[in-house]
């Protein structure tokens, strides 16, 4: 028995839009897998930023003092003192 053509165009037409699906599908997680790394070397990025400021901060606080550091920086200096005692810690500072 075969099929009628309605049929037949209407299974065509379904795996068609199936196939549509499945290749977007994997588009937008080929775009999410990217997305997700260029989040990650960003995060890196500014990580590296930000130990490069507290190291800088850590070496000013170092020579002059941690009051003075967070007066001339505009930082608290409750986090100038713990940027150093945890540079210290690590054996950073000079």
């Amino acid at each position: 028995m075969s099929l009628r053509p309605e049929v037949r165009d209407a299974q065509r037409t379904l795996a068609s839009l199936d196939a549509a699906h499945g290749r977007a599908v994997t588009r937008l997680e080929q775009a999410l897998a990217r997305r997700a790394e260029v989040l990650a070397d960003q995060d890196r990025k500014v990580a590296a930023a930000q130990a490069a400021v507290d190291h800088a901060v850590v070496a000013l606080a170092a020579e002059v003092s941690a009051e003075r550091a967070a007066n001339l920086l505009d930082r608290d200096v409750t986090e100038v003192r713990r940027l150093l005692k945890a540079s210290t810690a690590n054996g950073s500072v000079k």
